[in-house]
């Protein structure tokens, strides 16, 4: 099993430099945070609604999630005990999945 917070093995080299270019970025937005696997499972629903969406839509280049890494989230989803309330967001992470 993976350390709870691990970051879906997304390295701190990668995380530093999407935040390096994303400062350097003028006009456009991009997240440059990746949630904890803890995280992905015990957040509030908004909250890792939220996360997840910048992270699958709104991240530079360094920090782009896989197919693999986004199974991994889902699965984790799927465990959750509100899986139910969360069937938007695991859809998106289903369509994220097939589209890749």
């Amino acid at each position: 099993m993976q350390h709870l917070h691990d970051r879906f093995g997304v390295p701190d080299e990668n995380l530093l430099a999407a935040q390096n270019s994303s400062s350097k970025q003028k006009g456009h937005t991009s997240q440059t945070y990746v949630p904890t696997r803890k995280e992905v499972a015990k957040l509030g629903r908004k909250k890792i609604t939220s996360i997840l969406i910048d992270w699958m839509c709104r991240s530079p280049t360094e920090i782009i999630p896989s197919r693999t890494q986004i199974i991994e989230v889902r699965d984790i989803l799927l465990t959750r005990k509100d899986a139910d309330k969360l069937s938007g967001l695991i859809t998106m992470c289903n369509y994220y999945i097939t589209n890749d």
